[in-house]
């Protein structure tokens, strides 16, 4: 007999559960809405199950919305003959499923022989639920998952909903609960196969990317979001180009998870970084990692540390855009309301897991959620409970090489403890003020990314003018030449224009001794030999003198 091909994630956490006797429910969670590969087509999950178990006797489908429903008319005639059912079905969920009770436990059935998928299972049992007729529902499909008279008829009962948190967690907890099995969005192999698929059903478009580049642009998206991608193209008449993929895609994601992600759309790589040798040499060999694959060298985590204005959210952006990874921020998660604070945790960690791979970028991080434990007191345990959730979810091996954590911060010695050890983070950067050298290739990369004409050929003088300065220093001295050239009418920036701009700029006051102490407290966290800035044992010295 030739089985179905089905997703993996199904023969895994279903399947294979299920034939080796483990478990006999299942609750499916995460991306539900999406289309899936059964066979050779590409479907909804619920009609994809319906083709699964098509071979059993008895298939039936519930929702509160549409009631009892079957794939065809030999299905419900099955059901009706073991169970002696004349009349309409019901559909109301309290007598939809006495039905289901009953037909999971009667013996006219034979082993093996019936299949149930119970779709919105988070309408049906809520998690919080307090109504009589919630409650009972609620009872009733925990029952299900250990009443050894069930466990012993060997049918395949599916629920299904948008998350586990949405379900009664009665339904799943402990041992005899409920199988929880995460859907995952599509990997690149999933997304190119689709692609292909969707080419050869339009061939009248234009196609300027390859089914491959489509599948890396689209990294993050449903298989439904990348043929509405599709559709708006063949539908304008207009082809498809990268563009307008990129956009729509950021829109999409914007959509579903706006409230708890901000979704950054980084413009440059690591070539356009100067300065910072030690840390791009390292973040190259991490991005080269990503691309190729080998996600068990891959850091869980990485920190770029040191005083502010040295580019650390430039660098990680830029980092962001050499991995071909999507990048996320996170937006305030803090809410009034009893319990929204951990609800938009769960959310974000969930679109996090769903995104991935991506880059979550955590600015300020000694002040985020997980940081100073002194935070928090007298707010019901909230912060403590959003601290250990953050623990557990940063500390989970399984997203390796998927999601990888940049934390920036000025003050890496007020993060926890507990998010800096290995296996939440494993790099830690310092970036620190920028030496002469340094600040000559700054002004270089400033003037090339920003594409600005220019007659200087060599920075050296104007890096000896501007110890002291950071990188953004820098490149507002570089933007204020230009446009006092273009103020002038001249064709490129001179050397002329340039001196102007440096003898104009007020550098921001900054506290020596507070920057002194940053850039010890970096050097001082950094594990690695490789990590640290060349001149790190003169910093470390000119430092110690200044504070005698």
């Amino acid at each position: 007999m030739r089985w179905l091909q089905v997703p993996s994630w199904l023969a895994a956490g279903v399947l294979e559960r299920y034939h080796a006797g483990a478990s006999h429910l299942f609750l499916l969670h995460g991306n539900v809405r999406d289309l899936h590969p059964f066979g050779e087509a590409w479907v909804p999950l619920v009609e994809g199950l319906k083709r699964l178990t098509r071979r059993r006797d008895i298939v039936v489908t519930y929702d509160v919305s549409s009631g009892l429903a079957f794939p065809d008319p030999q299905h419900e005639k099955a059901l009706r003959k073991a169970l002696g059912l004349k009349g309409l079905l019901p559909a109301d969920p309290a007598r939809a499923l006495v039905v289901l009770d009953a037909l999971l436990t009667t013996k006219r059935c034979p082993p093996g022989s019936v299949a149930v998928v119970v779709d919105y299972a988070h309408a049906l049992a809520p998690a919080g639920a307090t109504g009589s007729a919630e409650r009972q529902n609620v009872t009733t499909l925990a029952r299900w998952a250990s009443d050894p008279r069930i466990a012993a008829r060997r049918p395949l009962v599916i629920l299904i909903a948008p998350s586990a948190q949405d379900v009664s967690d009665e339904v799943y907890a402990g041992a005899s609960g409920a199988e929880v099995v995460a859907i995952p969005r599509p990997d690149l192999d999933a997304r190119a196969e689709f692609a292909r698929h969707l080419r050869a059903e339009s061939p009248e478009m234009a196609w300027e990317l390859s089914p491959e580049e489509l599948a890396l642009e689209t990294g993050g998206l449903a298989l439904v979001q990348m043929e509405d991608i599709v559709q708006r193209s063949r539908g304008a008449g207009a082809p498809l180009g990268r563009t307008a993929i990129v956009q729509r895609k950021v829109d999409l994601l914007r959509e579903e998870y706006g409230d708890v992600l901000e979704i950054l759309q980084p413009k440059h790589d690591l070539s356009a970084v100067g300065g910072l040798e030690h840390a791009t040499r390292e973040l190259k060999e991490v991005a080269e990692l990503m691309r190729r694959g080998q996600f068990a060298a891959a850091p869980m985590g990485i920190i770029l540390m040191g005083p502010p204005g040295t580019g650390k959210s430039y660098l990680a952006e830029c980092f962001a855009r050499e991995c071909g990874m999507l990048c996320v921020r996170f937006r305030p998660l803090r809410q009034m309301y009893v319990g929204q604070s951990e609800r938009n945790q769960e959310k974000a960690f969930a679109a996090i897991r769903a995104l991935a791979p991506v880059v979550v970028m955590v600015d300020e991080s000694d002040q985020a959620e997980g940081s100073s434990r002194d935070q928090g007191s007298g707010d019901s345990g909230v912060t403590e409970r959003m601290r250990a959730s953050a623990f557990s979810f940063w500390g989970d091996s399984s997203l390796r090489g998927r999601v990888l954590r940049i934390d920036i911060t000025n003050r890496v010695d007020l993060i926890d403890a507990a998010m800096r050890r290995s296996g939440r983070t494993d790099i830690k950067i310092p970036i620190l003020m920028p030496d002469e050298e340094a600040r000559r290739q700054i002004f270089q990369v400033t003037v090339r990314k920003h594409g600005l004409p220019t007659a200087i050929t060599d920075f050296t003088p104007f890096a000896r003018r501007t110890a002291g300065y950071t990188g953004s220093d820098i490149e507002l001295a570089v933007t204020t030449a230009w446009r006092f050239a273009l103020q002038g009418g001249a064709p490129a920036m001179t050397e002329t224009h340039l001196s102007a701009a440096i003898d104009d700029l007020i550098p921001t006051a900054r506290d020596q001794r507070t920057i002194d102490r940053m850039t010890l407290i970096a050097l001082d966290e950094c594990r690695n030999k490789r990590l640290l800035p060349p001149n790190a044992d003169a910093i470390r010295k000119e430092i110690e003198g200044r504070m005698g």
